[in-house]
């Protein structure tokens, strides 16, 4: 039988953002990236030289690079009074927006095309200027896709800057590119008018986004048991984890799966037992799914040994983070006197678990940290010459 636990952990942000190493981490040490940044680009200066008249629309496409990026805000051009609201409603499509004349074209059809509702604007300090910064409804566009974006805009005339003659304005940074534009008098219809070579005038905000973004990936053995935690800072589109195993002489199989939290910006804590494991030696892997198909494999760091008794091991504490209580589990291949010891960050012994002879073996003590107060400690192994130190995350 399988267990999976799946739960937020926001607290865990804080403790990651401070750069403490809280478990073995993966293969991939570069893929704790999660939200690179905000950004702005910025589309023509301006001032417009042109304009509409209320329900007109002004469609874009907008062209992502090589990570997600999600539409946060814009400003935009109208010939509002200075300080006025007015409404501007986002229409989207996979793929452009642009092309003509007006019969033509995806403009001239509603067909493919998906509202994300009605914002409000307002206007800066100068009439026929542009607005002050607005939130737009998330847009999230994959790498290298095309999303078509329609504006209609009410209340007030859209402005934007056009000659009148090809070709389109073309604006971009590493992270996305904007292709403006094209208006239409009455979108979605194949009548009224049609105008290419008309820019937007204003900028766009938005951030660059890695899907997954996995922290940690760890793992605990409890006899023929085998626990597998890992953290997520970020997700998006994340359908779920495929567990998979492989031993040396073996091919990769699956084992499980760990349905995903979608979309999220929490920190997501994830567990599963894989049982009633062979004796061998084991690699494990997580195949991240999103709901489009597309995936990507995290692999875990560190072998798991099953039954083996042929080199001394310090396993990482479970559950890590804990509260008050955690298992620590060893081996070591010789009898020996064999100490376990916790210490605090500044190098203070706080408690000691084991101090006595031992036979060879695998152990497991349970420890209570019901005395010590929320914090990164460090548990030490000394068997002989043998010594090991891991850290572990008491919360409370």
């Amino acid at each position: 039988m399988k267990y999976i636990i799946s739960t937020a952990l926001s607290i865990i942000m804080i403790l990651l953002s401070a750069n403490i190493l809280i478990a073995q981490g993966t293969s991939e040490q570069n893929i704790v990236e999660g939200i690179s940044g905000s950004h702005v680009l910025f589309a023509n200066p301006g001032p417009s030289n042109n304009g509409g008249a209320s329900t007109w629309a002004m469609f874009l496409d907008l062209i992502a690079g090589p990570s997600y990026v999600t539409i946060t805000g814009m400003t935009t051009s109208s010939n509002a009074s200075p300080g006025a609201n007015f409404s501007v409603e986002f229409f989207v499509r996979s793929g452009t927006a642009l092309g003509g004349p007006v019969s033509t074209g995806p403009g001239s059809s509603s067909a493919g095309w998906t509202s994300l509702g009605t914002v409000t604007a307002t206007q800066g300090a100068a009439a026929n200027g542009i607005s002050l910064l607005f939130n737009t409804p998330s847009i999230t566009i994959a790498p290298g896709d095309t999303t078509g974006v329609a504006m209609v805009v009410t209340g007030a005339s859209p402005r934007y800057f056009g000659t009148g003659s090809p070709p389109l304005g073309i604006y971009s940074d590493p992270f996305l590119t904007l292709v403006t534009g094209e208006v239409r008098s009455i979108p979605f219809t194949p009548s009224g008018s049609f105008f290419s070579s008309r820019e937007l005038v204003g900028e766009i905000h938005y951030d660059d986004i890695i899907p997954v973004e996995l922290t940690s990936f760890t793992s605990y053995v409890n006899d023929n048991n085998v626990a597998l935690n890992w953290i997520t800072a970020t997700e998006l589109n994340n359908a779920g984890f495929q567990i998979e195993r492989k031993t040396p002489s073996t091919d990769w199989i699956n084992v499980g799966y760990v349905q995903g939290n979608g979309t999220s910006t929490d920190a997501n804590f994830y567990s599963f037992v894989d049982t009633d494991v062979d004796y061998d030696i084991y690699n494990y892997r997580l195949k991240q799914i999103d709901y489009n198909g597309s995936f990507k494999y995290y692999e875990l760091a560190e072998t798991v040994e099953i039954g083996l008794l042929n080199n001394f091991l310090l396993a990482q504490n479970y559950p890590n983070p804990f509260n008050p209580t955690t298992i620590i589990s060893w081996k070591s291949p010789v009898s020996t006197h064999q100490t376990i010891k916790i210490f605090d960050v500044l190098g203070n012994e706080v408690a000691t678990l084991v101090d006595e002879f031992l036979p060879a073996g695998a152990y497991e003590r349970k420890f209570s940290a019901e005395k010590l107060t929320s914090g990164i400690y460090i548990y030490s192994f000394q068997a002989g010459d043998f010594i090991s130190s891991k850290k572990m995350i008491l919360i409370k």
